[in-house]
């Protein structure tokens, strides 16, 4: 809340979930995110006293970096792994928060759950951004096509190669 007061900062906040995850089909993709906790993310920035606040859906494509376990846990103390290879990250436009002014929020009805719908909005704006990025997420690394206007970073000396 201090950090939204005072404005000019970039703060990246994962909802609960969001990961991706490897579904049934073997296809990896975002997991779904808990409204509560991006309902808290909106009424944050958008509280009184807050300085204008932006909101973009950013996609991460970091499977292969540190895969999730393959069920839901709440537990402390799972194994992890974690491995060197590439990272996707794509960011995607804007998007308006505000139940009056927001694309999400045109046709909802009056009892509608706005909290849901907005989850449900940003969620698909991240998941077509993590389609852009999705390539990075190739087992054993080797080359991937970037998505226009994207950059490769190069591997500094001082990072080993296994």
């Amino acid at each position: 809340q201090r950090l939204l007061k005072k404005g000019g900062l970039l703060i990246w906040i994962a909802p609960a979930g969001g990961r991706d995850r490897r579904a049934g089909d073997g296809t990896i993709t975002p997991d779904n995110w808990d409204p509560a906790a991006v309902e808290m993310m909106r009424k944050l920035g958008t509280k009184k006293g807050a300085a204008k606040t932006h909101y973009y859906p950013l996609a991460m494509a970091t499977y292969d970096i540190m895969p999730p376990p393959a069920t839901k846990e709440k537990s402390i103390g799972e194994e992890r792994v974690v491995n060197f290879t590439g990272a996707g990250l794509s960011l995607g436009e804007e998007i308006d928060v505000d139940p009056a002014t927001g694309e999400w929020a045109k046709g909802l009805g009056e009892d509608a759950d706005r909290a849901e719908a907005l989850t449900k909005y940003v969620l698909a704006k991240v998941v077509d951004e993590y389609r852009a990025i999705e390539a990075c997420n190739v087992p054993g690394g080797g080359p991937v096509p970037l998505p226009e206007g994207a950059v490769r970073p190069t591997r500094p000396p001082s990072v080993p190669v296994f």
